[in-house]
């Protein structure tokens, strides 16, 4: 499961006992996030090009 954390959380979180882990992002807002749409060919590892995170319309 993706865990979203603040960046000066990060080091925090990494040192944190299993519970002390889990309870951070229950405790805390999640960070800002942008939803962009993307080229599906994102999905294909052998596409590894900068290009495919550029937004589409």
């Amino acid at each position: 499961m993706p865990v979203w954390l603040a960046l000066s959380q990060a080091e925090e979180w990494m040192k944190a006992d299993a519970d002390g882990a889990m309870a951070m992002p229950l405790a805390s807002e999640p960070p800002a996030m942008v939803a962009n749409r993307v080229s599906r060919a994102i999905n294909t590892p052998r596409n590894n090009f900068e290009v495919l995170l550029q937004p589409v319309a």
